[in-house]
């Protein structure tokens, strides 16, 4: 349904986009600026891109949706909520003993229309050779919580909140109740999986999580990784921290603990803002554990109640990519929107409109804001390497990444300004390329092939409009 959604949308935009074609490869006699690429210069190589959704919400009429995502935008990894934004299903304590699962009691539990929504969604998402992040968000139970409070020492995004924290003698019952659901998804359901969550934005409470500040977090991920371990779900790699506030330090503890770090495989970070991964990438490239790679497991953005063409365009399809493309460049291996479609939050008791895909009469159709996300996702495949530039030019922010297996360069930017005609170069010592596919999403075009551009002496010139996410695809030469 979505894509052909997608091809009507072409055939309608494509005389809009003559307007752009007809200067664009023009010589302009106004200001250059100019992108040299540096394809000697490796980084990190990109693990994939993905979406959030929560999966109690997921119903037969969605498939189209999610084949879609996956085969159109290039979502390659989803991070899934499985049980409505609200890690407190264990609503009594099943036996009051950490140490013994009863299983007749998370056995129902887990059966319930809820659960089972989920596990259709998870096998779902397997059947379409997706191995899906699980992760856990929100409150806890109650009877989980301590019962006195004490100022934060660290940034909170709820700063009038005084929820009281996770206790400590309730570390191994918290552990017991998510490693159940663990166990349940990968025995009972039948789900493939390999990365998990044990929560999330510890430092947004509520409704986001549970309070757990950073100096407590590596104790409650010891708790969860030793029953891990103790059930057989060695294999099953935490990662944390998923928090709100990117600029606090949760992971400088957690590297310090050698047994846990067995069980961590990837550091995850949040941000809506424009403070990114960079300084999180460098604490963990100068630890023991520099192999760790760090994800951007949320970004796009937060006024999701302006539903106007202004504010899909200007926030949740110029900010939002301008986030991804900064997280990418500061050392980020993957990177997830959130969120995949508009749906109801348990947590903000309202339907909300994050969504890549609106949702209304169960009718899914894209935004904006999916076709400039797929100018990166689409064209930028797992296994591609994030190579070096120079662009110092105002009002553009740019990616560049190296396909080995498809030879090819692709270069992803976001224009916000600045000189109308930029030149690409790329050196000879790089390769040859004699040509670029040209694709870009305005205002009034979404994810449109413009044409096929040809080098001069590695050059190519392009003239862009005020605001724009633009992508080049060059085949190098062999």
């Amino acid at each position: 349904m979505a894509r052909s959604l997608h091809r009507n949308h072409v055939i309608e935009t494509v005389f809009a986009i003559s307007a752009i074609v007809a200067p664009a490869f023009a010589q302009s006699a106004g200001e250059h600026a100019r992108i040299t690429l540096k394809p000697a210069e490796r980084f990190q190589f990109i693990e994939g891109f993905g979406v959030n959704f929560t999966s109690p919400y997921f119903r037969d009429d969605q498939k189209a949706m999610f084949d879609t995502l996956i085969k159109d935008l290039g979502a390659t990894m989803f991070r899934v909520v499985p049980y409505l934004v609200y890690s407190n299903w264990e609503e009594v304590n099943d036996n009051d003993d950490p140490n013994v699962m009863n299983w007749e009691y998370y056995n129902d539990r887990y059966s319930t229309p809820i659960w089972e929504a989920t596990w259709n969604a998870l096998r779902f998402l397997n059947s379409r050779g997706i191995r899906p992040v699980i992760a856990l968000m929100g409150p806890v139970p109650e009877w989980m919580l301590d019962d006195h409070w004490t100022p934060p020492k660290h940034k909170v995004c709820q700063t009038d909140s005084k929820q009281f924290p996770l206790k400590p003698a309730m570390y191994d019952e918290f552990a017991e109740m998510v490693v159940s659901m663990v166990m349940y998804a990968r025995t009972k359901a039948g789900i493939d999986f390999e990365y998990f969550s044990p929560f999330n934005e510890t430092d947004c409470y509520p409704p986001e999580g549970p309070r757990i500040d950073p100096e407590e977090s590596p104790k409650v991920l010891a708790a969860v990784a030793r029953r891990l371990r103790k059930e057989g779900l060695g294999d099953i790699k935490l990662t944390p921290a998923d928090q709100a506030v990117i600029t606090n330090d949760y992971i400088t503890p957690i590297l310090r603990d050698p047994d846990l770090m067995k069980q961590v495989g990837v550091f995850a970070l949040h941000t809506y803002g424009e403070n990114s991964v960079g300084p999180h990438v460098e604490r963990v490239k100068n630890s023991n554990y520099p192999h760790v790679p760090v994800w951007l497991t949320e970004y796009g953005d937060l006024n999701d109640r302006d539903k106007t063409a202004e504010n899909d365009w200007k926030k949740f399809s110029l900010a939002s990519n301008r986030r991804a493309l900064m997280a990418l460049n500061q050392g980020a291996s993957a990177v997830f929107y959130f969120d995949a479609f508009d749906d109801y939050e348990e947590c903000a008791r309202r339907l909300t409109f994050y969504g890549l895909f609106r949702s209304a009469d169960h009718i899914y159709a894209p935004k904006k804001r999916y076709y400039a996300t797929r100018q990166l996702y689409h064209f930028v495949r797992p296994g591609a390497q994030r190579i070096g530039l120079t662009a110092d030019i105002p009002g553009l922010t740019v990616s560049a990444f190296h396909d080995a297996s498809a030879g090819t360069l692709v270069v992803v930017g976001l224009k916000e300004g600045g000189p109308k005609t930029v030149n690409v170069v790329t050196p000879r010592t790089a390769g040859v390329v004699d040509s670029w596919d040209f694709y870009m999403t305005t205002r009034s075009v979404d994810c449109l092939k413009v044409a096929t551009v040809m080098a001069a002496d590695g050059t190519v010139e392009l003239e862009l409009p005020n605001e724009a996410v633009f992508t080049l695809v060059g085949k190098l030469k062999k």
